[in-house]
């Protein structure tokens, strides 16, 4: 018998002095731009290896290449994202949680929030449902599932457009897919929500910045990994 594997969601939404309990799914889609009707344009590499970035605030720069994540290698970012939006070619997936997503997310993306549902270190312990633990190195499946899980949600076969609030949470997530045999050519870190703030980008953006949402994560009807 097929086992029936589901991702529990509890959010409540507060919204003036009103709360209204709510079910949400994992992965709720907002509304996305209409697809063009054109073929669409080649998409670059997704590091731009003529580039140089910063390792971190205080270091100096340092060459891009393939194997770097960090936003400032990415070819498709805040300067061009728009052009690559509405693609039926592209999963454009949000890894932020569900209360900063619900405030402000660009219209083509989904949520699938990195922290509560596909990482930490402690992960399988009390309180800590994600599908992977151990370090992005080397990762460690929580769950007997969880490598289906992960494909289901960020399929092998698709370009992946990722974004999170200010490009981190994405590079860290492109390191477990790395470790985890994706390809990495079919991965883009296209930057943060915080780089997104310019009036321009209106029209893309889905803005209720009122709504508060307090979520809590659990996976329902997965076998433990043994260890």
């Amino acid at each position: 018998m097929k086992k029936l594997f589901a991702i529990a969601l509890s959010v409540l939404l507060l919204a003036g002095c009103a709360s209204t309990p709510k079910e949400c799914p994992p992965c709720a889609t907002p509304d996305a731009s209409e697809p063009t009707t054109a073929a669409p344009a080649p998409l670059p590499e997704p590091r731009d290896t003529t580039k140089t970035y910063k390792p971190s605030k205080d270091a100096a720069d340092e060459a891009c290449t393939a194997e770097v994540w960090a936003t400032g290698c990415s070819s498709i970012n805040v300067d061009n994202l728009t052009e690559y939006l509405g693609r039926d070619d592209v999963l454009y997936i949000d890894l932020r949680d569900y209360n900063d997503y619900a405030k402000k997310h660009l219209r083509n993306f989904e949520v699938i929030p990195y922290f509560a549902l596909i990482f930490d270190e402690a992960a399988g312990t009390e309180g800590k449902p994600q599908l992977y633990g151990g370090t992005l190195d080397a990762p460690v499946a929580t769950y007997e599932e969880s490598a289906a899980l992960l494909e289901a949600m960020f399929p092998k076969d698709k370009t992946i457009f990722l974004m999170c609030q200010s490009g981190g949470r994405v590079a860290q997530m492109m390191k477990l897919m790395n470790s985890l045999g994706y390809d990495m050519s079919k991965v883009y870190n296209v930057g943060g929500m915080g780089q997104f703030t310019d009036s321009k980008f209106a029209p893309y953006t889905t803005d209720n910045a009122e709504i508060v949402l307090e979520a809590t994560y659990s996976f329902e009807g997965l076998t433990p990994a043994t260890k």
